[in-house]
């Protein structure tokens, strides 16, 4: 209803990963949405405390492709990590490990997806085609925004901080409040569109709170806070595909083509979406799946 796609029901199953640090395996859920025969692979990354189902809708207008998304250790159903912290580079090492397990794919990434998406392709570690950054964070959260959106940041870090240090039960109730989810949906939020609002604050409500832990969400939150895209923008020398919202409070159409200036690689295209926020996969999933596979099919 949302897209006017056909809706993709996906296979879950695991691969066996190895911590960044102690080499020890853990289990990674991955979702795979089927494609034609021989379709080319895409690898999706999601944005920070959401899991697979948030790009569904995106992933739904991609019926040429066949497309992976796991689940962010300590998201969904995806566990923690047993023994390395939950930087950039350490989920950029698990995402590089699931490419492996493919053929060449395309990586996408969303919000801090991008910056995990962006670190991937910097390590060298796998041959990516093509990269597809979808809000990309291109610059660190205190320095972007308004000065009310870089106080809003300074309070959800204290927020995260407060939770952490609780006991993890009391902690994990207060990060799952259905008012406090709703108001983080309904800040970034910028449809007016009831059908697409309900199913945004729906998402929220029933995936947001499918992390870890409290510690767990704390580290992974830090990370999406002093990492940008911008960070491995020397390193990004494959082409790669921007799209953002002209009214995305944490990378705003300046904030991107200044980032665009800066890779590695000459072989860039950006678009932004006019009326759309951060929460793009939602608002303008449609619009996201034509643009990108124009380019991809171009490439």
């Amino acid at each position: 209803m949302l897209t006017g796609h056909q809706q993709r029901d996906p296979q879950r199953f695991g691969i066996c990963i190895t911590d960044p640090v102690t080499g020890a395996p853990f289990e990674i859920a991955v979702f795979k949405y089927l494609g034609p025969p021989n379709a080319r692979q895409i690898l999706a990354v999601h944005g920070f405390r959401g899991d697979h189902h948030g790009l569904e809708l995106i992933v739904d207008g991609l019926a040429p492709y066949e497309v992976w998304v796991p689940d962010l250790p300590g998201f969904g159903v995806s566990g923690a990590m047993p023994d390395a912290e939950h930087t950039v580079e350490h989920y950029a090492h698990v995402i590089n490990q699931i490419a492996q397990h493919m053929q060449r794919p395309i990586l996408v990434g969303h919000s801090f997806g991008s910056v995990v998406a962006a670190a991937a392709v910097a390590a060298e570690a796998v041959d990516y085609p093509h990269l597809v950054l979808l809000n990309p964070i291109a610059k660190p959260a205190l320095d972007a925004g308004t000065p009310v959106d870089r106080a809003a940041t300074l309070v959800t870090d204290g927020f995260y901080r407060l939770c952490a240090a609780l006991p993890t039960a009391l902690g994990r109730r207060l990060l799952g409040n259905t008012l406090i989810v709703w108001a983080t949906g309904a800040f970034m939020t910028k449809t007016d569109d009831p059908r697409v609002l309900a199913y945004t604050h729906d998402q929220h409500q029933t995936y947001f709170s499918g992390f870890d832990s409290p510690a767990t969400l704390l580290e992974a939150y830090q990370a999406s806070i002093t990492h940008t895209v911008a960070d491995f923008a020397d390193r990004l020398g494959i082409p790669v595909t921007m799209i953002g919202g002209a009214d995305d409070e944490l990378s705003s159409p300046e904030d991107i083509s200044a980032l665009a200036e800066v890779l590695a690689t000459d072989d860039v295209e950006t678009y932004v979406l006019q009326h759309t926020g951060h929460l793009m996969h939602y608002e303008r999933s449609g619009a996201v799946a034509v643009l990108m596979m124009s380019r991809l099919e171009e490439a």
